[in-house]
């Protein structure tokens, strides 16, 4: 059913995992010009481009902008279209959720929807990761080198609140299917205070992201399903009401349909795939 692309998925140092979820190597093998989906898989991240790099559509723009060569991406409120010219090779450094905030000082919610080169951040010091990165002999050496800079982060990093941990770990182990009102039995924050904090270290809204970890429960119980199954099957075991229900949610986050993304050959991760 599933046939994942990517080369491979390795876990962060441990050091590191306060931050780092994991890295994604992707070298999809293509001698032409595909275009790619992405979506929301609730997690931040730093891309860096090894070869070509990938022209993304802005909602709304019909003229596409190229990305830069290494850049830091933000919480998705909305899919994109990217292409390559079939030499795509990438490094995505998948973050924490709250990475953003913690480790980088950044508000979260100003990196919403955006891809801010990673040298406007870091200067120099960036620049010289980029290029170091790019002219590796191998993958463990760039990911390595990657790692010696982000540890440099940990020592300028400020501690998560309880208040939002705790409300990230009731999502999670409730698989997203959780109310704000449930949340809030459980946490000693107003509604307003919960959506303030969330917004400040996360980037988006709680029952945004609650949303979005339950979207990707759903993706994940449609990659073990048999190819034979229907999808139907799995309507209340991922929390949706209904078929309409979860068709329309698949569309809102993905602009494709279940059935769609069940039969896909060109996944490259449970966020992105050939389209």
């Amino acid at each position: 059913m599933f046939t994942f692309i990517s080369d491979m998925q390795l876990p962060p140092q441990s050091l590191l995992q306060g931050l780092v979820k994991h890295h994604l190597v992707l070298n999809p093998q293509t001698d032409t010009q595909r275009h790619y989906r992405m979506f929301s898989d609730g997690n931040p991240g730093i891309v860096f481009h090894l070869k070509d790099q990938l022209m993304q559509w802005e909602e709304g723009h019909l003229i596409p902008r190229i990305q830069p060569r290494s850049f830091v991406y933000g919480q998705l409120s909305h899919y994109s279209t990217m292409a390559s010219s079939g030499d795509l090779s990438m490094i995505v450094v998948v973050l924490q959720p709250h990475a953003l905030f913690t480790h980088f000082h950044i508000p979260a919610d100003e990196f919403k929807d955006q891809t801010i080169p990673l040298v406007h951040l870091f200067g120099s010091e960036a620049r010289d990761l980029e290029e170091q990165v790019i002219s590796s002999v191998s993958i463990d050496t760039a990911v390595g080198r990657i790692e010696k800079f982000l540890c440099k982060r940990l020592m300028e990093s400020c501690a998560l609140k309880p208040e939002i941990a705790s409300a990230m770990q009731l999502i999670y182990q409730q698989q997203g299917v959780i109310s704000i009102a449930e949340l809030l039995r459980e946490l000693p924050l107003t509604e307003k205070q919960l959506e303030r904090k969330f917004r400040e270290y996360i980037g988006t809204s709680p029952k945004r992201f609650a949303d979005t970890i339950k979207f990707q429960h759903l993706l994940k119980l449609l990659q073990k399903q048999r190819d034979q199954d229907k999808i139907a099957a799995l309507i209340y075991a991922a929390g949706y009401y209904d078929q309409a229900h979860l068709n329309n949610s698949f569309k809102k986050m993905t602009g494709l349909s279940p059935r769609y993304y069940k039969h896909t050959q060109q996944l490259l991760a449970i966020n992105l795939m050939a389209v």
